[in-house]
């Protein structure tokens, strides 16, 4: 029995139970759907992408990723980067993609397959009963066995024969059937005939009907139930197990009062038990197991779609990695896509009902939440609240010149301390505002002058920023000035830290009470009472901060993402990643899995800190712009996030969230060789292409429907690279001028440049050789190429080389003329040319010989080989007598030697091992042999006319440089042979000084004897003659020394002082002193050097003095190298010694000091060191004269 009627759902009492079960279940689940954020936000393709929009008929997505789209005269294939349009036969009806990714599309009249991009789209035959059958969908049984309704019946597709042919027929029905309202579920058939609407079970062959009701479309939730739309504007239920047809009619508050009843254009099941409907009033969600609808809110870039048939086709892709479903809708303006089952990136643009409004408004720098769950944002415009109850946007702007309520437009801090909305706009001061009320206050001021200050500050700041600290207190942030806002009192004060003389812009404060401040000149510290601490090592201006749960600090600055701790009273920084530097990042968030989230100018990050890996969102996923405010970020306590931009709002929960679309797949999809389109797919398994065709072009496609810019390819060609060559953003590669041999060539893709795709389908190809180098050729080039031929090219061939060779050989004289020029010596001169000629010449010995003409031999200088294994050194040094062996011919001769074959010349002297060719060139000066150069080489005939000539040059130029160190050196010789002598000249004549010295002391001590004999003064005669002795012998024994040991000078001039003060009958006092540091022993001075100084002091100082007088002599090391020795005396002084006239004095001044002075100049000249004296005149307080002081600094 058939039943029909008008309800929401076919139901028995079963299942009207659970009907209203269900709809109880759509009540509550619609009051709680107005309080969440808009659902699924559309990616649309359309006009700008090249899809021809308005006239969609089917779509569809291949297993290679590509997404097929059918119009009634073309098919397009989309990739997300480009549109490729395929042409077939009639008038387009049906497209089906089938389990083995193949499309077929049809017509009224014929079927089609795509092949490839080169044969497109091929008629496949259709066998039918009646040959003027039309022909209507195709579809796809359980068993992958692909089939097609035609009018006359069901066919199913060959795959042998690779055609369709006629089956299913047991089908107790007459033809023709109806190709219009066709659908299927597992292997039970729907299809209309004539007014009959029948289920056909292919497998148990039961075949059951209901009546049709101007059936349009149908759609199979199972085997038993169908939902169809009619031409009547209406949709029914269709139910073969109960024999009944109901009206489907969505709930009352979603029917449009014109046409309440439900107009169903498609239908796709997308998770069990739940289905998208595709309807004139909207895109709903349907759960069949409670007779549901949830309506779906649709967003395009940001704002509601308010047109409720918007969509007029469906289709599902197959589930993804993060378990979400992509579904394509076909509209008006092209095709959109949304994920379903997976949290997407949410985008809200705020538009205030007005119909003039700020574009400002989307300017939002700052959240915070009520104690209602309501959202507030600070605008450029005034603030707005997302209402929990309403699910609607609330705006209040500003009123200009209000006095009790926000007056200025821009506000860019905002916070919710339970009680109050702290408002923060750019100008006219903080406001509170209560969320219940709707009231503003203003804070409370210091009292007297000090409030008034404050307030006239606060009310004239710029806010940037305001943050809760730890106790509830809140920073507020200005461009003049930083405050402190009491969280109990809402006394505002402001703070005198450093921080606010940079313009602080934000803070951050941790579990440990330090608060961070960020500036415009870098980061600070401040403790949990807002003492200032110090300055972070932080180089550039941190543009923002997160505190994570760990204390850990998150800067981020232009150099890159850093973290930050306060640890034993200092700020440490650490480098967190290079992945960040050179970014303008303007927000930090840290989620509870530890995943990074930032914002900044190329969209939103995610940045794995375990992993490294770094994903982007950008405009493709709904980013709101590249513009992100700084620290424009707030959690819900429902754990979304939202982030302020520019243009807009965006937001996710992090923890859930789904990453976007990764690369399913990559292919290779176009071969072109020298420019003939050759398809890949028609190419053998390994094309053998010949080897003139060298230009290769490959095209490739890696379907990606968010950003196409994001995809980075790379190649390898196996048999030619070792690794893989990235090609950035481009899909194609050319290969050029490859040699002969088998490649492979594999392409990948990525979008983050961790994460790699290959293609499933790499190129195998090999490059024939040459024909040159086929025996066909060869034998072919033998027989018709004459001698002529032959010989004009092998003398062309000859005379390039010569000249060649003789560029060559000017290149090597050169450098060998160059290279000789800057040595100095002939062993540097021949060590070079040994070496060069290894390096530069490519021989593997060279030794160069000299004649000894002394011992007659030509001696080894040098070699550069296996004879000289160490630099500059000849291990053995070979002598070869003229005459003996190649070389000593070549010396004997002086004519050069070319052997080709060393092993047919008894001559060769086999060294360390023997080689097969050997040269040997002369090197003559003035006709005359000085040496030899040899080099060898193991292959035989190796040396030429060529290597000959450049060595013949390199011995000329080798002799003339060794003529030119020669004489250099014997310059050198006579030089120091003259150095020499002007230093014995000077030595002579030194000794000549100390030759006068001696005769003129020795005359003044037998002077002294006579005088006492004269006298008849004995006792001091002898006395004075045996330390005269004892002195001679002294001066005897250091006489011809150049330097003697100060221990001895000393002993001389004691002996002497005492001498003379015997002389003069103790007319003075007398000491000799030593300081520490003088080692009499170990110092040498020149003999005698002292004693005239002593002398002059006693006979023109000390005897015209009329009481006894004193004498010291004093010594000390003035450092390592000069010995001063001062000589005092407390005698007359020079004036009255002058005045005296003193002919002897006189004479021995002149003989004495002179000669002591010279001999200093002596030691100046030929010591190169500063020896001096200095005399210096000691005057008492009243000035006159106290005696004299001689200092002399003598060299040692």
């Amino acid at each position: 029995m058939i039943r029909t009627g008008r309800d929401t759902y076919p139901f028995n009492r079963t299942k009207g139970r659970r009907f209203f079960a269900g709809a109880a279940c759509c009540f509550l689940f619609c009051l709680t759907l107005h309080a969440q954020l808009p659902d699924y936000h559309l990616q649309l393709f359309g006009y700008a992408e090249g899809i021809r929009a308005g006239n969609i008929l089917g779509l569809t997505k291949d297993n290679k990723g590509f997404v097929w789209i059918l119009s009634p005269r073309v098919v397009q294939r989309y990739d997300g980067r480009q549109v490729k349009n395929f042409k077939a036969e009639g008038d387009l009806r049906h497209i089906f993609c089938d389990s083995k990714g193949r499309v077929w599309i049809s017509s009224i009249e014929k079927v089609f397959r795509f092949f490839d991009d080169f044969r497109g789209f091929r008629e496949v035959e259709v066998v039918k009963v009646d040959s003027l059958a039309y022909d209507g969908p195709i579809f796809e049984m359980p068993d992958q066995s692909v089939w097609v309704l035609t009018s006359s019946g069901f066919c199913k597709y060959d795959e042998n024969q690779q055609r369709f042919l006629p089956d299913l027929q047991g089908i107790p029905l007459p033809q023709p059937y109806n190709i219009n309202s066709f659908t299927r579920f597992g292997y039970t058939l729907f299809f209309r005939k004539k007014t009959t609407y029948y289920a056909y079970n292919t497998q148990q062959k039961t075949l059951k009907s209901l009546p049709d009701r101007a059936l349009y479309k149908a759609f199979a939730l199972d085997e038993n139930t169908v939902l169809a739309s009619t031409w009547n504007n209406n949709s029914l239920w269709y139910d073969f197990e109960c024999d009944t047809i109901f009206q489907a009619d969505l709930p009352l508050h979603f029917q449009n009062k014109a046409n309440p009843a439900l107009r169903v254009f498609d239908v796709a099941r997308f998770a069990p038990d739940r289905y998208l409907l595709v309807s004139w009033q909207g895109l709903f969600e349907f759960r069949r197991s409670t007779g549901t609808y949830k309506k779906l809110n649709l967003f395009l870039n940001g704002r509601p779609i308010t047109t409720n048939d918007f969509a007029l086709l469906l289709s599902l892709e197959k589930t993804d990695h993060e378990g979400g479903r992509v579904a394509w809708l076909a509209t008006q303006d092209g095709i959109a896509r949304l994920v379903v089952n997976r949290q997407q990136l949410g985008l809200i643009r705020l538009q205030p009902p007005e119909q003039v409004w700020e574009s400002s408004v989307n300017y939002v720098r700052r959240f915070a939440e009520d104690d209602r769950g309501n959202l507030w944002a600070a605008t450029g415009n005034g603030l707005a609240c997302l209402n929990k109850e309403q699910r609607r946007w609330l705006f209040f702007p500003p009123v200009a010149g209000a006095a009790d309520r926000l007056a200025y437009p821009s506000v860019r801090g905002l916070v919710f301390d339970g009680k109050y909305l702290i408002v923060g706009p750019t100008s006219l001061g903080l406001w509170l505002l209560d969320p219940h009320t709707m009231r503003y206050r203003r804070p409370i001021y210091p009292p007297g002058e000090e409030g008034r200050r404050v307030q006239q500050l606060s009310e004239g700041d710029f806010v940037d920023e305001i943050n809760t600290l730890n106790n509830g207190d809140h920073l507020v942030f200005g461009r003049d000035a930083m405050y402190l806002l009491d969280g109990k009192t809402y006394l505002l004060r402001q703070l005198d830290l450093p921080p606010a003389k940079e313009n602080a812009n934000f803070a951050a404060q941790g579990p440990d009470g330090i608060v961070w401040i960020g500036t415009y000149k870098g980061l600070h510290c401040l403790d949990a009472q807002l003492n200032y601490l110090h300055a972070a090592p932080l180089s550039k201006m941190p543009t923002c901060l997160f505190m994570c749960d760990s204390g850990a600090l998150l800067v981020a600055s232009e150099d890159g993402l850093f973290e930050a701790r306060y640890r034993n009273g200092q700020a440490e920084v650490r480098k967190l990643t290079n992945a960040f530097d050179k970014m303008q990042l303007n927000t930090i968030i840290q989620d509870k899995n530890g995943i990074i989230w930032t914002t900044g100018e190329l969209g939103i990050h995610r940045y794995d800190p375990a992993s490294g890996r770094i994903d982007l969102l950008d405009y493709a996923d709904q980013v709101q712009g590249y513009g992100f405010n700084a620290n424009a970020w707030f959690r819900s306590a429902d754990g979304t996030v939202f982030f302020g931009g520019n243009n807009g709002i965006n937001y996710l929960t992090p923890e859930t969230f789904g990453l976007p679309d990764s690369l399913s797949a990559v292919f290779i999809q176009h071969i072109r060789i020298d420019g003939n389109d050759t398809l890949f797919y028609h190419l053998p398994e390994r094309p053998e292409l010949e080897y003139f065709q060298k230009s290769i072009e490959v095209e490739f496609a890696a379907p990606f429907f968010n950003n196409p810019d994001k995809i980075q390819y790379r190649y390898r060609l196996e048999g030619y690279d070792r690794d893989w060559k990235t090609i950035g953003n481009t899909p194609s590669l050319r290969l050029t001028s490859l040699p002969s041999g088998a490649y492979t060539l594999r392409v990948q893709a990525s979008l983050n440049g961790m994460d790699w795709t290959e293609a499933r389908n790499p190129f195998a190809f090999s490059i024939a050789a040459p024909y040159w180098k086929k025996g066909w050729f060869v034998a072919l080039m033998l027989a018709s190429v004459g001698a002529g031929i032959y010989a004009f090219i092998q003398n062309r061939n000859r005379k390039l080389q010569q000249k060649q060779e003789e560029l060559e050989a000017e290149q090597v004289i050169n450098y060998f003329a160059t290279s000789m020029y800057e040595r100095a010596t002939v062993e540097e001169i021949l060590w070079d040319v040994a070496r060069n000629c290894i390096g530069r010449l490519q021989f593997e010995d060279c030794v160069i010989y000299l004649f000894d003409e002394q011992r007659g031999v030509l001696v080894q200088k040098a070699a550069y080989g296996p004879k000289s294994p160490q630099q500059f050194e000849v291990v053995a040094p070979l002598e070869i007598p003229p005459g003996q062996g190649i070389v000593g011919s070549v010396a004997a001769t002086g004519k050069s030697e070319w052997i080709r074959d060393t092993r047919k010349d008894t001559r060769y002297i086999v060294d360390d091992w023997r080689r097969l060719s050997e040269i040997a060139v002369p090197i003559l000066s003035n006709n005359r042999v000085i040496g030899v150069i040899d080099c060898e080489h193991s292959e035989r005939n190796f040396f030429t006319e060529r290597h000959l000539s450049i060595l013949t040059t390199i011995a000329s130029l080798c002799a003339n440089k060794i003529n030119r160190a020669k004489a250099e050196q014997e310059k050198e010789a006579a030089k120091k042979v003259l150095d020499d002598t002007q230093q014995k000249m000077r030595e002579v004549e030194m000794q000549a000084l100390r030759a006068q010295m001696n005769p003129h002391f020795i005359f003044n001590c037998l002077n002294s004897i006579n005088r006492y004999i004269v006298k008849s003064d004995q006792a001091t005669a002898s006395l004075y003659l045996t330390r005269f002795a004892k002195l001679i012998r002294l001066i005897l024994d250091n006489s011809n020394s150049k330097n003697v040991v100060l221990s001895n000078e000393l002993e001389a001039l004691r002996l002497y002082i005492e001498m003379e003060s015997l002389r003069f009958a103790q007319k003075f006092h007398w000491c000799i002193e030593m300081d520490e540091s003088v080692n009499p022993d170990s110092i040498e001075v020149p003999p005698l050097i002292i004693q005239p100084f002593v002398e002059n002091a006693i006979w023109h100082g000390l005897l015209h003095k009329d009481e006894a007088g004193y004498l010291c002599v004093s010594l000390r090391m003035i450092d390592d190298n000069m010995l001063e020795c001062t000589v005092e005396d407390d005698g007359v002084g020079r004036e009255k010694a002058k005045a005296l006239k003193s002919k002897s004095a006189t004479t021995r001044k002149s003989l004495g000091m002179q000669l002591s002075e010279d001999r200093l100049t002596l030691l100046n000249q030929h010591a190169q060191l500063n020896s001096s004296i200095e005399i210096i005149d000691l005057k008492k307080e009243d000035g006159r004269a106290a005696g004299t002081k001689v200092v002399v600094r003598i060299p040692v």
